[in-house]
């Protein structure tokens, strides 16, 4: 029961990239033989990272203040020094065996697997070295890499359901996979992974992790993928109530001006494609998608969750 708290809670992009602080902050505590760790370390990171990191940072710090997660005196310059408290330490321990659980870890990594060749079907490379799946945005659980063993396994699971083929070395996973027609099926007829969809919106702002998922795609859900759906009008108004929604709150949401133009483009692009005679799931997805990712840029934390939510809904129901 404990994991599906951790996965309902983890669909947030915010709250996956403060656990993973969480998990930050707790290992350089342990290095240092207490609960305290310097936070400087990760504030040059998250500033080289993006030019918000700061901010980020200061907000991620202080919403895992709010949940006693962490303790820090509240000052007027930048929080340099945490101590983690007890209840941080069980909540990182709990969320460290949830990403280590190998059931769920087995189940994902062929998902992530055969969601990566379809993407790269897509850009048109046919028989991909697997080696990229390691690097891709796909290659961790919940910000854990994959191993080499699980990778293997994936891929010979996934052979063996005829979902793609390939050769295998000698122990090990299928070098060149190739995704094959009931593979491409079976992707455009599901959703992604939902550790696959979390991380991937984690990452477009800063992960904590030396290992950065990349930007989000979501190819399931994107206009090049061929989908035929008719939608009920209970999704497109959760679509027309989600850009609503960031339209009003755009003016005090504290998204970074140089993204503004491309927020309200969004928008617009929303708006139009709702009011369509013949909305595609794809578009709405890729849109959706897109206002999250803009959204959880903001500074006005009640405002980006409030968003972030009903854009997710939207995307949920499609």
């Amino acid at each position: 029961m404990k994991w599906l708290i951790f996965e309902d809670e983890l669909r947030s992009p915010l709250t996956l990239r403060r656990f993973q602080l969480l998990l930050e902050v707790r290992r350089h505590a342990s290095e240092n033989g207490h609960n305290s760790a310097s936070v400087l370390w990760l504030r040059a990171e998250a500033m080289n990272a993006t030019d918000d990191g700061d901010r980020f940072l200061d907000n991620d710090l202080e919403a895992l203040l709010d949940r006693r997660w962490i303790f820090y005196e509240k000052a007027s310059g930048p929080v340099t020094d945490v101590t983690i408290t007890r209840a941080g330490m069980d909540v990182a321990e709990e969320f460290e065996h949830f990403r280590s659980d190998p059931r769920k870890r087995a189940q994902a990594a062929r998902s992530s697997v055969l969601q990566w060749l379809y993407d790269e079907y897509l850009q048109g490379k046919s028989s991909p070295n697997i080696s990229g799946f390691s690097t891709s945005k796909y290659g961790t659980f919940y910000g854990a890499d994959f191993t080499e063993g699980e990778i293997t396994r994936a891929t010979r699971y996934l052979r063996d359901r005829q979902l793609i083929q390939g050769k295998a070395a000698m122990g090990g996973p299928i070098v060149r996979p190739q995704i094959t027609p009931h593979g491409i099926q079976t992707i455009e007829h599901d959703d992604e992974p939902a550790a696959v969809i979390a991380s991937e919106r984690a990452s477009v702002t800063h992960n904590y992790t030396i290992h950065n998922s990349g930007q989000m795609n979501l190819a399931a859900g994107s206009e090049n993928v061929s989908q035929s759906m008719t939608l009920t009008s209970t999704q497109i108004n959760d679509a027309r109530m989600a850009a609503n929604a960031f339209s009003q709150t755009l003016p005090i949401l504290g998204v970074p001006h140089e993204r503004q133009a491309e927020a309200e483009q969004v928008i617009a692009e929303l708006e139009e494609e709702t009011a369509s005679p013949d909305p595609q799931p794809g578009k709405l997805k890729t849109l959706l998608n897109k206002v999250v990712e803009i959204a959880i840029l903001g500074s006005a934390e009640g405002a980006v969750e409030a968003v972030v939510s009903m854009a997710q809904k939207a995307i949920d129901g499609l």
